[in-house]
This record gives structure tokens, sequence and C-alpha cells, in this order.
């Protein structure tokens, strides 16, 4: 039995730990998609510019390059981060699963005790109904 607890605290952790780590990965894909609106509002805002005069039209072209770049690069690490996201929901389903298992088996062994201490009473009961009915006198 106490070694059932042991596996269930060690498996809680472990569900834990993974838990933790989902939510930095959330916090992570929360920041890559920020840092991919504000991306997009910084390109929006040369392309206004760069719509106003000839010199920052000219500049804009090498800028767009970059900024394809820097967005092909928040895209894969979006796509990255969501990859890690599936993996770590997967594994805490079955960490649930693990910590289930070992709660059913500590709910079966604390019945199979239960179960024990009640036979063992009875059994005590039924001797000590046999030696009283021993005792009395037949009569």
């Amino acid at each position: 039995m106490k070694a059932f607890r042991t596996l269930l605290k060690l498996a809680r952790r472990d569900l834990d730990t993974l838990q933790r780590a989902l939510a930095d990965q959330m916090s992570r894909l929360r920041d890559c998609e920020e840092r991919m609106l504000g991306h997009e509002q910084t390109l929006r805002a040369e392309q206004q510019l760069a719509m106003l005069d000839y010199d920052s039209a000219r500049a804009y072209s090498g800028f767009a390059v970059l900024a394809a770049q820097r967005r092909r690069a928040l895209e894969a690490e979006r796509v990255v981060i969501n990859e890690e996201i599936e993996r770590l929901r997967t594994l805490i389903a079955e960490a649930h699963v693990e910590a289930r298992k070992f709660e059913r088996l500590i709910e079966l062994e604390e019945r199979r005790q239960k179960l024990t201490q009640e036979k063992r009473e009875s059994a005590e009961l039924d001797e000590f109904a046999t030696m009283r009915a021993a005792r009395q006198p037949n009569g």
C-alpha cells in the first residue's frame, strides 16, 4: 500500500511538472503571437510611410525582405511551440491515466483491507459466541 502511495505521489509530481511546462509553452505562444501582431503593425506602418514619399518607398523594399524573413521565423517558432504544446497535452493525458491507476489500486487495496478486517472481527465474534455458548450450562 505504501508503495502505491509513493508511486501516486510521483505520478502527481510528474503531472504537475508537465502542467507547469504546458503553462510555460502557452505563455511562449502568447508572446510569439503578440510579437507577430506587433510585426504586422510595424509592417503596415512602414507601408503607409512608403506610400508618402519616394525615399521611403525605396527603403521599404529592403525592409520588406527583412520583414518577410522575420515573419517566417515567427511562424516557424509558433509551429514549434504548438507542436510542443500538443506533445505536452498528450503526456498530461497519459499522466492523468497513470495517476488514476494508482488511485484505483489504492482504493482496491483499502477495500481489501477493510474486508479482511471485517472478516477477522466476524471470526472473533463467532469465536466469542462459541466460547460463551460452551460455558452456558445445558439446561
